[in-house]
């Protein structure tokens, strides 16, 4: 394995800054690496969903003597593919937790490996300090638990990463929770390439999402929602970007939500509706538009589409609750409620012919549930070749946590969704 920190004999080595941002999904998780002005979208080869390099399934594989790999072994004994959930219900166990940090020191080391050998010329002589964004889905951390908890999982995650020999989960125990002071016996070679878990920061979703917005050229003046459309849950946030007096955009956020009821929820809510069995649910897979779900299970259009309704109403009611609770707290006089708030819907469930339907029927509706939909390009700084068409919003919370932590924290500082807000969403 390449070292991090190859150092030149003759001459002193140049220290890069790099951040990691982790988008760690129910279904595919995402890393995006930042370099100052530059940020590199990390293929996961032959790991990867075979139509876009850069979605890693969020399976974890483990044999019989506890060793850990992203791909089945000839005597894997265990596939885990629900391993976010645990985190999303509030039902996470100690176990729960070592099977995700296991599973992201996989992925560190594949990120990180495919950096240093991709770009060996850049950073294979430079001395490397590292930094990690993640994404949670939260409203935001100031009072979740689950934060620290994470913070924990990749802290030990990225220690087991760095050190030589296999990812197990009995390795990954050892190093769960224990204190920066705790490396300092090892190697300088391992030990200056730990990050110190003051380095590792969590941030809502939807904070990185416009916190790459924001610096794209595409960014306009005035009122925006989002709405993340992911395996797990729905995020949906309003926020205001003001670049009136200065050359760097302002955005303040106004009401986020993030409730579970994503792909996997309405796929359960439509085989029960049916009375299909839902064990032929499968994230990892491109699910099919109402035509072909009919074809494969004897039904009609008409079936498919009048079991979906109830799903439709909650999401639809979810964002005409935050367009509302926006016009009445936070912003009532903006232009955008007459003319549609202008609108991007990111994730792997925003393609979704169900969710295409919800979104074309908010652009027909009257103030305020009025939007405005409008589709983002791959930023300029972003290395992603051979990115699928119209594939960049699954990367786009990667890419916002590839800044640095103080700009995406600029998207909550100024209002945060409070108790009156939270008592109007109940």
């Amino acid at each position: 394995m390449l070292a991090d920190n190859t150092q030149s004999e003759r001459t002193a080595p140049a220290v890069k800054k790099l951040i990691i941002g982790l988008d760690f999904g129910a279904a595919f998780t995402k890393v995006v690496i930042g370099d100052n002005r530059v940020r590199y979208a990390v293929p996961f080869g032959w790991f990867a969903h075979p139509e876009n390099q850069y979605l890693l399934p969020s399976i974890l594989n483990i044999d019989n003597e506890n060793l850990c790999s992203l791909t089945p072994a000839t005597n894997s004994s265990c596939e885990v593919d629900n391993l976010k959930f645990p985190l999303l219900d509030k039902t996470c166990t100690v176990e729960d937790m070592l099977r995700v940090s296991a599973y992201l020191a996989l992925v560190f080391r594949v990120a990180r490996g495919w950096l240093l050998e991709r770009y060996k010329k850049r950073y294979g002589h430079a001395e490397l300090s590292w930094s990690i964004n993640a994404g949670l889905p939260i409203e935001n951390t100031d009072n979740s638990g689950l934060s620290e908890i994470y913070k924990q999982a990749i802290h030990s995650a990225w220690a087991v990463s760095v050190l030589p020999g296999p990812v197990t989960l009995n390795r990954i125990r050892q190093y769960m929770g224990v204190d920066d002071s705790a490396f300092d016996v090892f190697p300088v070679i391992y030990r200056s390439q730990i990050i110190k878990k003051e380095l590792i920061n969590t941030f809502p979703g939807c904070c990185a999402q416009i916190c790459g917005y924001v610096h794209s050229k595409q960014c306009e003046d005035d009122l925006h929602m989002l709405i993340d459309v992911g395996a797990g849950t729905i995020s949906i946030a309003t926020f205001m970007v003001d670049n009136a007096d200065d050359a760097d955009n302002r955005c303040v956020l106004y009401a986020c939500a993030v409730e579970p009821i994503g792909v996997d929820y309405l796929l359960k809510r439509r085989y029960e509706n049916l009375q299909l069995s839902d064990k032929e649910i499968n994230l990892f897979k491109d699910i099919p538009d109402a035509y072909s779900f009919s074809q494969a299970h004897d039904l009609t259009e008409k079936d498919i589409k009048f079991a979906d309704t109830l799903y439709s109403g909650e999401a639809a009611r979810l964002i005409n609750k935050i367009l509302m609770l926006t016009k009445s707290k936070y912003c009532p006089d903006s232009k955008c409620w007459e003319s549609g708030v202008l609108t991007f819907t990111y994730g792997g469930g925003a393609h979704l012919e169900i969710v295409q339907n919800i979104i074309d029927s908010h652009e027909r509706k009257l103030p305020p549930h009025k939007i405005r939909s409008i589709r983002l390009n791959i930023p300029d700084d972003l290395m992603a070749e051979n990115l699928p068409v119209d594939s960049y919003d699954r990367l786009s919370i990667a890419y916002g946590l590839s800044f640095e932590a103080s700009e995406i924290g600029k998207a909550s500082e100024e209002n945060e969704i409070g108790e009156a807000a939270a008592d109007y969403l109940q």
